[in-house]
C-alpha cells in the first residue's frame, strides 16, 4: 500500500467530488467550486487544500486554513474527508497530520476540526481535540413549501444581480448578521475584498435566487443561496440587520427566494444552523426543513504555542 498526501491538483477535481458527494451529501460542491476553493481562498485564510493518493487513487481531501472573517488571531479550520470504503486504513490520520502542520506552519495557535456522526467525533477525540458547540443540518423538499407570507410594509425584494455594479451594500448586512450568529468564535471581521473573493465570486452563489429586501433604500435582509445549477440549493447566509428585525422580513425574503427556486426546477433546499440560533431554527421549521445531519466542533491548541 502506497499512501501519498500532496497539494490538490486542478485534474483531482472529479474525484473529489466524488468522495465529498458520498460522504457528506447535505452540502453542495461542484468541480469548478472545489477548484475555486484552492485556487482563489481568501489571502488570509493562507489556506491549502491536501489530497490523499493510495496507490494512485485520490481517496481523501483536507482543507487546512485560517478563519479570515473573525477578530481572533490564529483561529484555524481543519477539515477531512475520506471515501467511505478506503476509511480505516490510516488516511484520514494522515490527511490531519499535514493539515495540522500547514496549520502551525502559517501562525495557527488553534485548530478546529468538524465532524459528522459517532465514527468522526471518535477520531478528534482519539488525535487530542475536545468536543465543542453544535450546528444541526437540514433539508427541505421545495414541493412542500408553505404559501409565501405577507409582505412586510415597504419591504421590495431585489435579486443579488441588481448589485453586481456595487455589491458593498450586501457585504454590509452579511457582516452584522454574522456578527450576531452564534458560534465557536466571533464572525466580527470581514474585510470587504476577501468578502468579494470567498463569496461574491463564489462560483456557486446564485446571484438571480440570491435575495434582499430593500427598505428605506437599501439592503436591510438577506437570503444568500448557493446552487449546483441543476436541483439543489444551500443556504450561505440568511440574516437581518438588527434594527430591521422582528418585522417577519426573514420568513417573508427566504420563502419568497425558495419560491422562485422551486419555479426553476430546484427540488431540495439545504442549510445549517448552530444548534442554539432559536430564531433562525424557528423560520426554518416554519419553512418545512427537517434535520438531516449533526455537525460537531472539536477543537485543540496547536501544540508548543502557549493559550
Amino acid at each position: 500500500m502506497s499512501l501519498v498526501i500532496r497539494p490538490f491538483r486542478p485534474d483531482d477535481a472529479p474525484a473529489v467530488l466524488a468522495i465529498t458527494q458520498q460522504a457528506v451529501p447535505h452540502m453542495i460542491d461542484t468541480v469548478e467550486s472545489l477548484r475555486a476553493r484552492a485556487d482563489r481562498a481568501p489571502a488570509a485564510s493562507r489556506a491549502a487544500v491536501l489530497v490523499a493518493e493510495l496507490d494512485g487513487i485520490v481517496v481523501g481531501r483536507a482543507c487546512a486554513e485560517l478563519e479570515w472573517e473573525t477578530s481572533l488571531a490564529g483561529q484555524g479550520a481543519v477539515n477531512i474527508v475520506v471515501d467511505p470504503g478506503h476509511r480505516r486504513r490510516g488516511v484520514g490520520g494522515a490527511l490531519l497530520r499535514a493539515a495540522e502542520k500547514h496549520i502551525a506552519d502559517v501562525g495557527g495557535t488553534v485548530m478546529r476540526t468538524y465532524t459528522l456522526g459517532p465514527e468522526s467525533g471518535r477520531f478528534a477525540e482519539h488525535r487530542g481535540y475536545e468536543r465543542g458547540t453544535i450546528s444541526l443540518f437540514q433539508e427541505l423538499d421545495l414541493a412542500s413549501l408553505p404559501p409565501v407570507p405577507p409582505r412586510p410594509e415597504g419591504a421590495e425584494l431585489r435579486p443579488y444581480r441588481d448589485f453586481r455594479s456595487d455589491p458593498r451594500p450586501l457585504h454590509a448586512v452579511e457582516g452584522a448578521a454574522a456578527r450576531d450568529e452564534p458560534a465557536e468564535i466571533p464572525y466580527d471581521a470581514t474585510p470587504y475584498p476577501d468578502w468579494l473573493t470567498a463569496m461574491w465570486e463564489h462560483p456557486l452563489l446564485d446571484l438571480d435566487l440570491s435575495t434582499a429586501a430593500v427598505l428605506d433604500g437599501r439592503p436591510v435582509c438577506v437570503v444568500n443561496l448557493f446552487s449546483d445549477g441543476r436541483t439543489k440549493l444551500y443556504s450561505a447566509m440568511t440574516g437581518t440587520l438588527r434594527e430591521y428585525r422582528g418585522r417577519g422580513l426573514v420568513k417573508y425574503t427566504k420563502a419568497a427566494a425558495l419560491h422562485r427556486a422551486r419555479e426553476r426546477g430546484y427540488r431540495t433546499a439545504l442549510t445549517s444552523n448552530a444548534d442554539d440560533n432559536a430564531p433562525m431554527r424557528a423560520v426554518n421549521t416554519w419553512l418545512g426543513y427537517r434535520q438531516c445531519a449533526v455537525e460537531v466542533v472539536y477543537a485543540k491548541p496547536v501544540p508548543g504555542v502557549a493559550s
